[in-house]
Formats: structure tokens, sequence, C-alpha cells
């Protein structure tokens, strides 16, 4: 019997990793995961999030090897100002649609599918130290995961009659 190390499943860290290196390298914002311990980073930073793990493309084909899934993410910026904050989410949804970041995804075998609106995730209250503004992205992945104990034909012979 496989022990969970021994599964090979999607890595989701490599989305964090991805989008914190674009975000970084385009923009010069800290992403960071949601949930994290820590002390925050200065604003303006971005906040990353799997909403949606695994959203199967076709119900017959779920759990396959090398299947192709869609997942959805979130970006929330924080910043101290709410314009700066719809700013600088405006910024990076743009770049996510850039063609050299699309080359930079496809590269990971990452797909940007859709791209959802903006929208102000702030809590009104009276006194608020960080406003959040963000969208959500929802992504092709292609599931990594074998199963070690089906044989894999490699070579194939065949007869004519």
């Amino acid at each position: 019997m496989a022990t969970f190390n021994d599964v090979n499943s999607y890595d989701y860290r490599k989305l964090s990793k991805l989008f914190a290196g674009i975000a970084k390298d385009m923009l010069g914002l800290t992403l960071i995961a949601s949930n994290v311990q820590g002390n925050q980073p200065e604003a303006p930073f971005v906040v990353f999030d799997i909403i949606s793990p695994y959203i199967p493309i076709d119900e017959f084909l779920d759990i396959t090897e090398e299947e192709a899934f869609e997942a959805v993410v979130s970006f929330t910026v924080f910043d101290d100002n709410k314009f700066d904050a719809l700013r600088v989410a405006q910024a990076l949804r743009k770049t996510l649609t850039q063609f050299d970041v699309d080359l930079q995804l496809r590269a990971s075998d990452v797909i940007l599918v859709e791209l959802m609106p903006t929208n102000v995730r702030s809590v009104p209250d009276n006194v608020q130290e960080a406003h959040m503004v963000g969208f959500d992205v929802r992504l092709r992945l292609n599931e990594t995961y074998t199963d070690s104990s089906v044989e894999v034909i490699e070579d194939v012979e065949v007869k004519e009659k």
C-alpha cells in the first residue's frame, strides 16, 4: 500500500512560487500565501489563496494520469489607501494578461482560463488600517498523479494477416 509521501499528486506550492516570482519581477510586489504565520510585509503586498483547488473538466475522466483540471486562485492586494489598492490590483490583473507572462505560465503547464472582475474586499468599519482589493483567476493545470500499480505498455507488436 502506498504511503502519503509515495503519492505523486499536484504540488500547489508550485503555483504560489510561480505567481510570487511574477509579482516580484514584473511589479516589485511581495506575494504571500494566505494564512501564513509571521509578520506582514510592508504595504502594498499581495495575498495568494487557492479557493477551489480541484475542478474536474470531464467528470468521466476524473483522477486519471496527466489529466487536465482547473483551479481557482485568489489575489488580494493590501494597501494603506483604497485608491492605491485598486491601482495595484488592476496593475497585477493587467500583468497576468501580458504575452510574456502567458509564456512563463505555459512553460510551467499553467493556462490562464479566466480573469474574474476586480472587487473591493475590505470590510467597512470606522478604523481601517488596510484596504483590500482583489480578483480571482481560473487556471487549467495538469495532474501529476501516476498510478504505480498499473504497468505501462511501452512496446506493441502488430502482426498483419
